[in-house]
């Protein structure tokens, strides 16, 4: 009886995990985001940037497929490059984050590229961005939006 009691009770356990996975509850791969911050800009600006840290555990790559939040009209991911000695944005449709490694979305490189923001965000703000994945997986982030003058690497 105790074995018959243990054996349903871990079935319950894989059941209620199964369920959660299928719903795109749980992170992809164990996917997470650290050190998410937005660079405040003047009350009038149309775009703001966004960085953050994406690591990846799982033995398998993530394909970062964009952002969303209320807070902004749309969300693009962008990297700056140098050509001819000027930097430009160049959009990504796509991120790859590697197995067992990460990506590193900051000023220079890979960004966020934030949109119309429906409200003034001041320094100390907090906005949730929800980061996509192929497959259907989300992970929602808080960003808290850092002075302008913020150096370009924090620890």
């Amino acid at each position: 009886m105790k074995k018959c009691a243990g054996f349903l009770i871990a079935l319950m356990v894989l059941l209620v995990a199964s369920m959660g996975h299928a719903n795109g509850d749980l992170h992809p791969a164990g996917c997470s985001v650290d050190n998410a911050w937005i660079r405040e800009a003047p009350p009038v600006a149309r775009a703001l940037a966004g960085f953050m840290t994406i690591r990846n555990p799982a033995d398998t790559g993530q394909l970062l497929l964009g952002a969303e939040s209320v807070v902004f009209e749309k969300i693009e991911m962008h990297r700056t490059v140098m050509e001819d000695g000027l930097a430009k944005m160049v959009r990504q449709e796509t991120v790859e984050v590697p197995a067992n490694g990460r990506v590193e979305f900051a000023p220079g490189g890979l960004h966020l590229m934030l949109i119309n923001p429906g409200q003034r965000l001041k320094a100390g703000d907090t906005v949730r961005v929800t980061l996509k994945f192929k497959g259907g997986k989300r992970i929602p982030a808080e960003f808290t939006v850092r002075p302008a003058d913020t150096p370009k690497h924090h620890h």
